[in-house]
């Protein structure tokens, strides 16, 4: 039977079959994203803001401190003038090789850009950024993990069995299949996961060096926040061309090609 799926403003925007309670998201409002897909420079963008606004934090707040440092001592004026300087200036190098990196698809720094909890608290502020700028945080999340595909550097040296392909119960069935294929011919360890929890006590009991997690946008951020400062994490967004959590669909060109930047190739 046809269930009709209305949208937050009780217009009907797409009739769907076989869909059960907990299908969805419970935000979902009916629409159906096939790709969405977002260019890596949407996330340097915004990051570039971020860090603007970080710029303009500290300046505020040294300006407030100043006639008190002055007070205090010159000295102690000009370490903390030099101190915030040499703050900003970090922040806009690493800025800058970051998004030099990205422009040219490649991480030419090697690993020098990835500081697991540095790269956290810039996609958690990003993200906050972007809600003020009118982007949505699952556009935004599928643009920093192709920034962060590309500058993670490959850990060539890994055996398969050190890595975890950590899957969405929803994928599709043919996927799946694909899976199977994949996980034969390279013998990693093949993970399903029906959420969050679930998925961290797998992780908890394997133990892996590297995951490559794919799920939605959502998931990936929630998942990579928690997980990326102890084991490093790849993440490939799924499509969804039924909706969420319905016969999902994984880049399987682009997940070979990450399966063979991370682990040991005969």
């Amino acid at each position: 039977m046809n269930e009709k799926v209305r949208n937050k403003y009780g217009d009907t925007s797409r009739v769907l079959d076989d869909r059960k309670l907990g299908d969805e998201w419970l935000d979902w409002d009916g629409s159906v994203d096939a790709h969405g897909s977002s260019k890596r420079g949407m996330f340097v963008g915004v990051a570039a803001l971020a860090v603007v606004f970080i710029i303009a934090a500290v300046y505020a707040v040294f300006w407030l401190i100043e006639p008190r440092l002055l007070q205090i001592s010159p000295i102690a004026y000009d370490i903390a003038l030099w101190l915030a300087v040499a703050f900003c200036g970090i922040i806009l190098l690493w800025l800058l090789l970051f998004t030099i990196s990205s422009l040219a698809g490649v991480s030419i720094f090697g690993g020098v850009l990835i500081f697991p909890r540095l790269v956290n608290w810039l996609l958690s502020l990003a993200i906050k950024v972007g809600g003020v700028v009118g982007i949505s945080r699952d556009r935004l999340v599928n643009s920093f993990m192709k920034v962060h595909n590309i500058l993670l550097p490959g850990h060539r040296f890994l055996s398969p069995k050190d890595l975890m392909v950590l899957l969405p119960r929803c994928l599709q069935r043919d996927d799946f299949g694909y899976m199977r294929q994949l996980r034969d011919k390279y013998e990693f360890e093949m993970v399903t996961a029906g959420g969050g929890q679930e998925a961290r006590k797998k992780i908890e009991t394997s133990r892996p060096r590297a995951i490559i997690a794919v799920a939605c946008e959502r998931d990936l951020l929630s998942g990579f926040l928690e997980v990326n400062p102890r084991i490093p994490v790849i993440g490939l967004p799924i499509t969804r061309p039924e909706g969420p959590c319905k016969n999902t669909m994984v880049n399987r060109s682009e997940l070979e090609s990450l399966l063979r930047k991370f682990i040991i190739v005969d």
